[in-house]
This record gives C-alpha cells, structure tokens and sequence, in this order.
C-alpha cells in the first residue's frame, strides 16, 4: 500500500482524534515529490473533521 492509500484509509476512520492527526503528519513527512504533494492536499479534508479540542491540540503540535 503506499503512502497516499494509507492516507486515504486513515481519513476514512472517524471521528479524527490527535493520534490520526500524528499518523497523517507521519505519512505527509515519509512521502515524496507528488505522493507528498497528492497527501497534503488532503489536509483540508482532515482539519475539516477536527472538533475544536482536537484541532487546537494539533496545532499546538504543529501537525496542522
């Protein structure tokens, strides 16, 4: 599976909690060129889904 499919899968799983925002941070730094590129632009999509709690934390974190 690459990176990006395991991406996929991870915004698939909800609600998002702190560690999804971890493990989607994780895959966005091992990937390269356009897999990296094609990952964050799934960011949104994942912020989107953050309750606020969790969406401050990951920014405090830095991951969002």
């Amino acid at each position: 599976m690459t990176l990006l499919q395991q991406a996929q899968q991870l915004l698939k799983q909800t609600p998002y909690s702190i560690q999804t925002c971890r493990e989607f941070a994780h895959l966005e730094k091992r990937a390269k060129g356009q897999e990296a590129d094609q990952i964050a632009d799934l960011l949104p999509a994942l912020i989107a889904g953050l309750d606020q709690q969790t969406h401050a934390q990951a920014f405090n974190e830095g991951l969002v």
